[in-house]
């Protein structure tokens, strides 16, 4: 009897999986026949999909919540990706709801997935009856869009957030600096205690914007019962996106309260929407009397503005305390990604503790006026505040913002009172942003990070520059400046490490390069690098910041070789690599080596060392050897050792060399990685059994095969072939000196693969260089192991 129950189990589970894996997304190739929904975003470019929401409805019925994640498989779903593919998503309920607001509005629901085989990318998204699914999902390569398009809710739209911006101009009123006095460069609070903070959200909802939303959602003509069923259905998708950032950023989880509809007023309120002041202060009335000021910890109005007012208000902060409903937005279009993360994500940030962060003169908070023109993260001024860096806010808030939320919520005043602290068995990742350096004015350089994580979560870096402006602040940045920000905020991103400017600006020095500016005169510039661990179950954050001191007297450090057209590089020639030393070895810089690297894809990467090291005399000889391979987009770049300047020819040039010395691929066993001379007939019989693996390395051990032929000296007697390797970092840095090995054919002593013990290298990609007698292979390294 057990054995025919767990067969009959095993056939449901496979079942369910199987029907959660169907797709209900097509591509629409038909003209769309129904009604297009108003929105908020100019899109330069989307895709449409039909989608049965019965189905994708009948298949969430079994998505487990969300604090069981740890422990409970989710349902597997496809969602339509930004390539007109498909990618398979693990999916948990994670409602925004207290539980009885839940029951009582069953239908409106909120989701959250993780890719399958890569939880770094994850998708958030609401489905209810009013507005269909609407979704976001955030990867390595940025943030992207599944929008309801038409208002039968049967055709969404795929789109790039980067291809869309918003329709409407939005001011905040708030002006006043900041009363967080401690120094930015020594302060580093950042989310490291391990809780998760869950907090109390009242929405209040004007009658325009209960209008709005009930017009959209199709029951303008409703029940006030339909009315508050529609804008609980908007509040929700709202929520949802402001947890996406909160709980990434901050560890905050932000739950509508049981009875929050009771703020949503149909026919008649008191607000007036032209006045951000009072609705703030009528708010805080309005909430406490219906709600109680006992029964919950932040509270925000709604409002549907008049064309060409979009603002928001909030007391800063507020949250926990006497004016914790101090916060309202209002848009003529109060829907999507441009009101909920530029002016309702901002506004709340607000009342967590966090001020402005632009550096120009639309209400400036001097102390952390960090970002250059208008900013780009979400407590700065994107797109309304000329000259503006973007039109509208990335999804992330900014280390110093962070640090000042995080300061609000672990103080001594009213803030740390309240809220649900939950311990979550997540640790903080510890991030080293390196050691403070001395610099060439109007050079290039590099900042790189590295971290461990105790949970082993998917890490991602922001670089940033947190130096405040001055009163009179230049917007955009100017090279002479001695203070205040020249470079602009990026987004997360896996990789650890930052060029400022941009490599692709670098590789093309005529370039403007509006928001990232080298200095041109002495002067320090601090950086902080934040590393996110983006754990499902409560974001960490590790911090670290570096100093770098500009030296008027060395630099600008430049390349001047190789930048005329026409140079060609031959196998066997001899060359001269040069550049202009500038000073650099003196003292403060103090740089005696560099390492050159060379590139084969005309500056977007340089994973070839073409010199280990050299002494920093400004004139390198270099001998073409084989193995470079053939490229007409060659590009060169010095670096420093011990320091973190650089600089790239300007021009691209042609190599003619034979094999490839980098094989492609690697995979995780001998086969992969067998290195090819570029003509397979010619391959040597120690290419052919030379092969180094695993790549990746996850436990800091890698494997020299060495399937070599019998060798024999001069008396007919076996010969050991001589095998050395030495590892680099990719800044050309020698992280693992020159190590000989003399090794037998297989045949002669039937020995195993040579282990090489790598694990004091730190996780990060390197060069290993082997030479078997006179034939050397370079091949990248991937350490994933936790040292």
């Amino acid at each position: 009897m057990k054995k025919k129950i767990l067969i009959l189990s095993s056939l449901l589970v496979f079942s369910a999986v199987s029907f959660a894996q169907q797709n209900n997304w097509k591509k629409l190739t038909s003209k769309v026949e129904a009604e297009v929904r108003e929105n908020n975003v100019r899109l330069t470019d989307f895709t449409l999909f039909t989608l049965n929401l019965t189905d994708i409805q009948n298949q969430l019925k079994n998505a487990p919540d969300s604090d069981k994640l740890s422990s409970v498989k989710g349902v597997f779903i496809n969602f339509p990706n930004l390539q007109g593919g498909f990618d398979t998503y693990e999916v948990y309920e994670s409602s925004t709801m207290h539980p009885d607001l839940q029951n009582r509005y069953s239908e409106i629901r909120s989701y959250l997935g993780f890719k399958k085989g890569d939880k770094s990318s994850t998708l958030r998204f609401t489905i209810d009856p009013y507005f269909g699914f609407n979704g976001m999902v955030r990867n390595n390569d940025g943030i992207y869009y599944i929008d309801s398009h038409t208002t039968d809710n049967k055709v969404y739209k795929i789109y790039d957030r980067k291809k869309a911006s918003s329709l409407n101009q939005f001011e905040c009123l708030f002006n006043g600096n900041s009363d967080l006095e401690e120094a930015i460069t020594v302060s580093q609070k950042t989310v490291i205690d391990g809780l998760k903070r869950k907090y109390r959200l009242s929405i209040t909802t004007t009658i325009e914007y209960t209008a709005y939303i009930a017009g959209q959602a199709g029951v303008g003509s409703g029940t006030d019962a339909q009315k508050k069923a529609a804008v609980l259905a908007a509040v929700n998708l709202a929520v949802a996106r402001l947890n996406e950032v909160f709980e990434r950023d901050m560890s905050i989880r932000l739950q509508l309260i049981a009875n929050t509809d009771a703020l949503f007023f149909i026919s008649t309120d008191t607000f007036d929407t032209l006045d951000a002041s009072q609705m703030l202060s009528q708010n805080i009335t309005v909430t406490n009397n219906i709600i109680g000021a006992a029964n919950y910890d932040i509270g925000h109005l709604f409002f549907r503005a008049t064309a060409g007012n979009d603002n928001g208000l909030a007391a800063t902060p507020s949250v926990c305390g006497n004016s914790k409903a101090g916060g309202v937005t209002g848009s003529a279009i109060p829907v999507g990604d441009p009101f909920v993360i530029d002016f309702v994500a901002h506004e709340m940030g607000h009342q967590f503790g966090a001020r402005h962060t632009q550096n120009n003169g639309c209400n400036r908070n001097g102390p952390t006026s960090i970002e250059p023109g208008s900013a780009s993260t979400i407590m700065g001024y994107a797109g309304i505040c000329a000259p503006n860096v973007q039109n509208n806010s990335d999804a992330y808030y900014h280390a110093v913002s962070i640090r000042e939320m995080y300061t609000t919520l672990t103080g001594t005043g009213s803030p740390s009172t309240c809220g649900e602290k939950t311990p979550i068995n997540n640790a903080e990742p510890i991030a080293n942003a390196g050691l403070d350096k001395s610099i060439p004015k109007s050079t290039p350089f590099v900042l790189t990070a590295s971290a461990t994580d105790a949970n082993n979560d998917s890490l991602t870096y922001t670089w940033e520059q947190i130096d405040p402006g001055t009163v009179a602040a230049t917007a955009p940045p100017a090279s002479t400046l001695v203070a205040g920000p020249l470079f602009r905020s990026l987004s997360p991103t896996t990789v650890n490490y930052r060029y400022f400017p941009k490599l692709p600006v670098i590789v093309a020095p005529a370039t403007v390069s509006t928001w990232e500016v080298l200095p041109s005169v002495a002067r320090d510039m601090n950086f902080s690098v934040l590393v996110r661990d983006n754990n499902a179950l409560g974001g960490q954050t590790g911090r670290d910041d570096v100093k770098l001191t500009v030296v008027n007297t060395a630099g600008p450090f430049v390349v001047t070789s190789q930048n005329t057209a026409g140079v060609v590089w031959n196998e066997g020639q001899a060359q001269t690599i040069t550049w202009d030393v500038a000073n650099t070895t003196a003292a403060p810089v103090s740089t005696p080596n560099v390492t050159i690297l060379l590139s084969k894809d005309g500056g977007l990467t340089f994973p070839t060392v073409l010199v280990a090291s050299t002494p920093n005399d400004g004139s390198h000889s270099y001998t073409v050897p084989g193995g470079l391979g053939n490229t007409t987009n060659a590009r060169i770049m010095v670096k420093a050792i011990d320091n973190v300047f650089l600089n790239v020819n300007s021009q691209n040039f042609t190599i003619n060399s034979s094999a490839v010395v980098i094989p492609p691929g690697g995979g995780g066993n001998p086969g992969g990685g067998n290195p090819g001379t570029g003509n397979p007939a010619v391959q040597s019989p120690v290419f052919q059994g030379m092969m180094i693996y695993p790549v990746p390395s996850n436990d800091g051990y890698v494997y020299i095969k060495t399937d070599f032929p019998p060798k024999f000296d001069e008396n007919r007697l076996p010969a050991p072939y001589k095998v050395t390797y030495e590892v680099y970092a990719m800044d050309g840095k020698l992280v693992v000196p020159k190590k000989t090995r003399h090794i037998f054919s297989r045949t002669v002593d039937n020995r195993a693969d040579e282990k090489l013990d790598l694990r004091d290298l730190p996780t990060e990609a390197y060069m290993i260089h082997v030479t078997v007698d006179d034939e050397k292979i370079v091949k990248k390294l991937l350490m994933l192991h936790k040292k």
